[in-house]
Protein backbone atom coordinates (compact mmCIF):
# COMPACT_ATOMS: atom_id res chain seq x y z
CA UNK A 1 0.00 0.00 0.00
CA UNK A 2 0.90 3.69 -0.06
CA UNK A 3 3.61 4.25 2.23
CA UNK A 4 3.18 8.25 2.05
CA UNK A 5 0.97 11.05 2.67
CA UNK A 6 -0.39 13.09 -0.18
CA UNK A 7 -1.12 16.70 1.34
CA UNK A 8 -3.63 19.12 0.94
CA UNK A 9 -6.15 18.87 -1.98
CA UNK A 10 -3.94 17.29 -4.43
CA UNK A 11 -4.41 14.03 -6.39
CA UNK A 12 -2.42 11.62 -7.89
CA UNK A 13 -3.16 9.69 -11.40
CA UNK A 14 -1.90 6.61 -12.78
CA UNK A 15 -0.24 7.65 -16.33
CA UNK A 16 -1.64 5.60 -19.18
CA UNK A 17 1.01 3.04 -20.14
CA UNK A 18 1.31 3.31 -24.30
CA UNK A 19 2.46 0.01 -25.70
CA UNK A 20 5.40 -0.03 -28.13
CA UNK A 21 5.95 -2.14 -30.76
CA UNK A 22 9.33 -4.21 -32.10
CA UNK A 23 7.10 -3.73 -35.36
CA UNK A 24 6.70 -0.95 -37.88
CA UNK A 25 2.67 0.10 -38.01
CA UNK A 26 0.80 1.36 -40.74
CA UNK A 27 -0.69 4.95 -40.54
CA UNK A 28 -4.11 2.72 -39.89
CA UNK A 29 -2.67 0.99 -37.31
CA UNK A 30 -1.06 4.22 -35.61
CA UNK A 31 -4.45 5.96 -35.98
CA UNK A 32 -6.14 3.34 -34.23
CA UNK A 33 -3.29 3.23 -31.32
CA UNK A 34 -3.71 6.97 -30.85
CA UNK A 35 -7.23 6.64 -30.73
CA UNK A 36 -7.18 3.57 -28.32
CA UNK A 37 -4.52 6.07 -26.33
CA UNK A 38 -7.25 9.07 -26.20
CA UNK A 39 -9.67 7.10 -24.63
CA UNK A 40 -6.78 6.27 -21.70
CA UNK A 41 -6.27 10.00 -21.20
CA UNK A 42 -9.98 10.74 -21.01
CA UNK A 43 -10.78 8.37 -18.21
CA UNK A 44 -7.62 8.77 -15.51
CA UNK A 45 -7.60 6.54 -12.90
CA UNK A 46 -7.09 8.07 -9.15
CA UNK A 47 -3.85 6.78 -7.80
CA UNK A 48 -4.08 8.60 -4.02
CA UNK A 49 -5.63 11.62 -2.82
CA UNK A 50 -4.48 14.55 -0.34
CA UNK A 51 -5.41 14.85 3.27
CA UNK A 52 -8.18 17.43 2.30
CA UNK A 53 -10.07 16.17 -0.71
CA UNK A 54 -13.43 15.05 -0.22
CA UNK A 55 -15.05 14.88 -3.95
CA UNK A 56 -12.93 11.56 -5.02
CA UNK A 57 -11.44 8.88 -4.12
CA UNK A 58 -8.98 6.20 -5.31
CA UNK A 59 -10.18 3.63 -8.28
CA UNK A 60 -12.56 7.13 -9.43
CA UNK A 61 -12.18 7.57 -13.22
CA UNK A 62 -11.93 10.91 -14.06
CA UNK A 63 -11.34 13.70 -16.74
CA UNK A 64 -9.55 16.83 -16.55
CA UNK A 65 -8.93 18.98 -19.50
CA UNK A 66 -5.61 18.69 -21.69
CA UNK A 67 -4.62 21.78 -21.20
CA UNK A 68 -4.39 20.75 -16.97
CA UNK A 69 -2.20 17.79 -18.43
CA UNK A 70 0.21 20.27 -20.25
CA UNK A 71 1.28 22.17 -17.22
CA UNK A 72 0.35 18.43 -14.42
CA UNK A 73 3.42 17.78 -12.36
CA UNK A 74 5.27 14.24 -13.57
CA UNK A 75 5.80 12.71 -10.06
CA UNK A 76 8.67 9.22 -10.20
CA UNK A 77 7.29 7.32 -7.40
CA UNK A 78 9.98 5.03 -7.84
CA UNK A 79 8.82 1.19 -7.47
CA UNK A 80 5.36 2.62 -7.71
CA UNK A 81 5.95 4.11 -11.17
CA UNK A 82 4.90 7.62 -12.93
CA UNK A 83 2.35 9.63 -11.51
CA UNK A 84 0.49 12.65 -12.59
CA UNK A 85 -0.37 14.97 -9.85
CA UNK A 86 -3.28 17.54 -10.43
CA UNK A 87 -5.45 19.88 -7.99
CA UNK A 88 -8.68 18.50 -6.80
CA UNK A 89 -10.07 21.39 -8.54
CA UNK A 90 -9.02 20.72 -11.87
CA UNK A 91 -11.20 17.83 -12.25
CA UNK A 92 -14.19 18.48 -14.66
CA UNK A 93 -15.95 14.69 -15.24
CA UNK A 94 -15.81 12.08 -12.19
CA UNK A 95 -17.05 8.38 -13.24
Amino acid sequence: MNTFTLRGRRILLDKPHKETFGIELTEAAKAEVDAEMMKKWTALTIYAVGTEVTEVKVGDKIYIPSYVLQSAEIVDMQDEGIKIMIGEQDIAIIW
